[in-house]
């Protein structure tokens, strides 16, 4: 008689114990705490998990909870480390890059698409910051600061330029035909060109040569061209770069 009195004590506290209720007869979990008054919580609603002034070091489980109070922040050990729990809070219009090559957690991917294909709330944060039909397009493009001669979200700049002739140096060469006359064969002068972003190019005319004097008489001039006679090409004025995508926090 007492064993099976004893058998039936052990599975009751078996069954009793496999959920625990805390202001609740009715525990729909392990461990199901409620408050008493839902409505108007007081002071005591909730659960008040275990305050440390340091991180345990040793004997730690995977899954402990502990509060932090020397940076006041919930830290959980996930079996090898204790990691900080907090919420990184993003405003709309919001930027970053990114290694991720598709829209996620309310960044949306800066490739120029139609405002049209974004979910109804993004639709609404695009227009809030000023988007037309269409999102802005970060491909092949850096960031600047914006001000009045470059608004907000416009396009600008080129990753080339090209030399025109009315950018190159002023040189006049003057000649004489009337009788004995000296020709100057030295350093016409060095001439600097400033490009925008910096870019300094300096022009040489060569070494100085002893000048020379001619008896009167008959003689040809010869005129050659400045660059030589070739063919202008562009210059890539762009510097080195690591490629990554530019993403807009517009929300889910």
């Amino acid at each position: 008689m007492k064993q099976t009195l004893l058998l039936i004590s052990f599975f009751a506290a078996s069954v009793s114990f496999a959920q625990v209720g805390v202001g609740t007869t009715d525990p729909q979990a392990d461990l199901d705490v409620r408050t008493t008054n839902p409505s108007a919580p007081d002071a005591a609603a909730g659960i008040a998990i275990p305050q440390v002034d340091a991180l345990p070091t040793t004997g730690n489980r995977a899954g402990q909870l502990v509060y932090f109070t020397t940076v006041n922040r919930y830290y959980y050990y996930d079996g090898v480390k204790w990691l900080a729990i907090y919420q990184q809070v993003h405003d709309f219009g919001d930027m970053k890059y990114s290694l991720k090559t598709v829209d996620h957690q309310g960044w949306v991917l800066l490739n120029g698409r139609a405002v049209s294909t974004l979910t109804p709330s993004q639709q609404a944060a695009a227009t809030l910051l000023g988007f037309g039909e269409s999102i802005p397009n970060l491909s092949d493009k850096t960031l600047v600061g914006s001000s009045v001669s470059k608004p907000l979200g416009g396009y600008g700049g080129n990753s080339t330029v090209t030399i025109s002739q009315n950018q190159l140096p002023d040189v006049t060469l003057t000649t004489s035909t009337n009788g004995a006359h000296t020709h100057g064969a030295g350093t016409v002068g060095n001439y600097n060109l400033n490009l925008t972003g910096g870019i300094t190019f300096q022009l040489l005319n060569g070494s100085t040569n002893t000048a020379q004097t001619t008896s009167s008489g008959s003689h040809s001039h010869t005129t050659s061209s400045i660059n030589g006679g070739v063919s202008q090409e562009s210059l890539n004025i762009q510097n080195p770069y690591m490629a990554a995508n530019g993403f807009v926090y517009l929300g889910e």
